[in-house]
C-alpha cells in the first residue's frame, strides 16, 4: 500500500505543479523537498528500531504519509506543495525503515536476502499499480488540471489508509532478542568506515536516484515530446515491471553471480538506458530502455539492502538501513537539484544524461573501492 500510494502521489505532483505554471527547476527543487528529512533523521530512526519495535515506525509513516497526501490535495501554491511533499517523505521514511528493519531479523545472508527479495518484490507490485492508477485516474491529456490532480492525490490518501491495518498487524512479528541493541549506539562515522561499506551506499544511492529521476522527470519528458498521461503511465509500469522481475529473481542470482559483479553491471546498464530515454523520442524504444531500466534499478535496490546490513553485527541493523536510507536520500536530493537545474538551462532530456554519468561514475567507484583496500573481502557479500 505504501508504495502503490507514493508512486501515484509523487507522479501527481509533478503534474500538479505543471498545472500551476512551474518549470523544470521549480519542479526538481520542489521534489527533492521529499530526500530532506531522511538526510536528517533516517540514521535516528533506524537506531530506534534498533531498541523497539519497527513495527511502530512502519504505521506511524503511514499515517504520516496519510496526511501529507491529503494535504497536498488541497495545496494550490507551490511552498505548500514543496511542505507537504517534505512531510510525505518523512512519512515514506518511516515506513520504509520500519519494514527493512522487520525483515532484516534473519540470521543469516541467504535467508536475509530471500526476505528482502520479497520485500521488493512486494514493492514494486506496488511502483507498478501506482503510476498506472495515477494515469487513469487524470486521463489521456498531455496537460492535467488542477482539478484532476486533485482527484488522484486523494485516491493516493486513502490507499495509505487502506495500509494501516496491515501495518497494525506487523506489530505481532516476533523480534529477536540477539537483534535489539540495549547499550550504546554505534557511531556513524564508524559505520560508514566499516569494510565494504563505502561501495555499498554508492552503489545504492546512484539506483535509487534513478528511480526517482524517472517518476518526477518522466512526465516532464513526455510533457516535451508529446506523450500523453496514460503513455508516461505505462512507461512508469514497465519500469516498474522489470523492477520486479529483478527483485523476485535476486535471491536466485546471487547464488550464481558475485553481488558486487551483478550491482555494477545493472548500474551500468542502467547508465546506457538513461541516455537512451534522453535521446529517443520513439515509444517503442522507450518501453524497451524503461524495461531494461527497471530490471537494474530493482537489481541494485535489492542487493545493496543486504550488503549494507551484512557488513554490520546483528544489533546495528536499523542503523546500517537508517544510514543506507540516508544516503539514498542525499543521492536523490543533490541529484534531482542538479537535475532541475541543468533541465531548466540545457532542456530535460539533460537531466536524464546527467544521471547517467552520475550512476557511471559511481560504478566506477565502488569497484574501485571494493576491490582495492579494506573493502575488498566483504564485496561479495
Amino acid at each position: 500500500m505504501l508504495q502503490v500510494a507514493v508512486t501515484l502521489a509523487r507522479p501527481v505532483s509533478t503534474y500538479r505543479l505543471l498545472a500551476l505554471g512551474a518549470d523544470g527547476a521549480t519542479v526538481g527543487l520542489t521534489a527533492a523537498c521529499f530526500a530532506i528529512p531522511p538526510v536528517l533523521l533516517a540514521v535516528a530512526f533506524g537506531r530506534w528500531a534498533d531498541k523497539h519495535h519497527p513495527a511502530v515506525l512502519l504505521g506511524s509513516g503511514v499515517v504520516v504519509a496519510a496526511a501529507a497526501s491529503f494535504a497536498l490535495v488541497v495545496a494550490e501554491a507551490i511552498p505548500l506543495i514543496a511542505l507537504a511533499t517534505m512531510v510525505l517523505g518523512v512519512g515514506h521514511m518511516s515506513g520504509t525503515i520500519g519494514a527493512q528493519s522487520i525483515m532484516a531479523q534473519a540470521l543469516s545472508p541467504l535467508p536475509r536476502i530471500n526476505r528482502f527479495g520479497i520485500l521488493t518484490t512486494v514493492s514494486a507490485l506496488g511502483q507498478i499499480v501506482g503510476p498506472v492508477l495515477g494515469g487513469v485516474v487524470i486521463g489521456r491529456t498531455e496537460e492535467p488540471t488542477v482539478g484532476a490532480t486533485s482527484t488522484a492525490l486523494l485516491v493516493a490518501a486513502f490507499v495509505f489508509v487502506a495500509g494501516l491495518p496491515p501495518a497494525l498487524l506487523a506489530l505481532r512479528t516476533r523480534i529477536s532478542a540477539s537483534t535489539v541493541r540495549a547499550g550504546r549506539a554505534e557511531r556513524v562515522w564508524h559505520l560508514v568506515r566499516r569494510r565494504g561499506m563505502p561501495a555499498a551506499l554508492m552503489t545504492s544511492f546512484s539506483a535509487k536516484s534513478g528511480i526517482d529521476l524517472l517518476l518526477v522527470y518522466v512526465p516532464l519528458l513526455g510533457a516535451a515530446i508529446g506523450l500523453t498521461s496514460s503513455q508516461v503511465g505505462l512507461l512508469l509500469g514497465i519500469s516498474s515491471t522489470g523492477a520486479l522481475l529483478a527483485r523476485a529473481g535476486t535471491p536466485a542470482l546471487v547464488r550464481r553471480v558475485p553481488t558486487l559483479r551483478l550491482t555494477v553491471i545493472a548500474t551500468v546498464s542502467g547508465s546506457a538506458c538513461m541516455v537512451i530515454l534522453a535521446v529517443s523520442d520513439n515509444l517503442v524504444v522507450m518501453i524497451m530502455a524503461m524495461s531494461v531500466l527497471g530490471f537494474a534499478l530493482g537489481l541494485s535496490q535489492t542487493t545493496t539492502m543486504d550488503w549494507v546490513v551484512n557488513l554490520v553485527d546483528d544489533t546495528s541493523r536499523g542503523s546500517a538501513l537508517g544510514l543506507r536510507v540516508a544516503t539514498n536520500r542525499l543521492g536523490q536530493t543533490v541529484s534531482l537539484a542538479a537535475a532541475g537545474a541543468v533541465s531548466g538551462w540545457l532542456g530535460i532530456q539533460t537531466a536524464f544524461v546527467l544521471l547517467a554519468v552520475v550512476m557511471l561514475a559511481t560504478a566506477v567507484a565502488g569497484l574501485t573501492s571494493a576491490r582495492h583496500g579494506p573493502d575488498a573481502p566483504a564485496a561479495d557479500l
